[in-house]
């Protein structure tokens, strides 16, 4: 068994996608670029849904949460999915959930989804007609082939963002956010 503080499970995933992002920057083969960037955008999600997990799980031992711990340990022995420790565990323990209309995250559920097309790809059986030839089965791939190094980067600002949006809901001031996000992210904010 491999014991350390929690936050390192986040600062690991938050430099392995700080390394992903750099390294795509130096690519000049398109797919391989596309491939790394849907990477980079699975691992944002999973940052998010990684400190939903152990974020909550430690704050339930802490006053006056631990009234909640019953119920944050079942959603976490089932298993129960990021929409609803997103949309869920802020109100239940905070008595305020995140903004889903606007800011970043409205945005991040727009990246999850992005995330959610890109993992549970559904195939669209095409069909092209060229002059004489005619080709079935083709998959509409536009999912992957519209990705940018932009979506990279926003993977890392909405995954810091959603920290940042569950810090405020717990209360922490802003002149005391950059150290929180240090914290958990490993990044020093000057």
């Amino acid at each position: 068994m491999a014991i350390s503080s929690p936050n390192r499970i986040i600062w690991q995933y938050f430099q392995c996608l700080q390394r992903a992002i750099n390294r795509i920057k130096n690519i000049t083969a398109e797919e391989e670029k596309k491939q790394d960037i849907a990477l980079c955008i699975f691992l944002g999600v999973t940052i998010v849904e990684a400190f939903f997990n152990i974020y909550f799980r430690i704050i339930v031992e802490e006053e006056p949460f631990t009234k909640h711990k019953n119920q944050i340990l079942e959603d976490l022995e089932k298993r129960k999915s990021l929409d609803h420790k997103i949309r869920n565990w802020p109100k239940i323990i905070f008595r305020k959930g995140l903004n889903f209309e606007k800011g970043i995250s409205k945005a991040f559920l727009e990246f999850k989804n992005l995330r959610n097309e890109l993992m549970h790809f559904k195939n669209t059986y095409e069909s092209v007609n060229f002059s004489k030839v005619s080709m079935h089965g083709l998959a509409n791939t536009s999912v992957l082939d519209d990705l940018f190094i932009d979506d990279a980067v926003l993977s890392h600002e909405l995954a810091e963002g959603m920290l940042t949006e569950v810090f405020r809901l717990r209360g922490i001031t802003e002149e005391k956010i950059p150290g929180a996000i240090h914290l958990w992210t490993g990044r020093i904010i000057s």
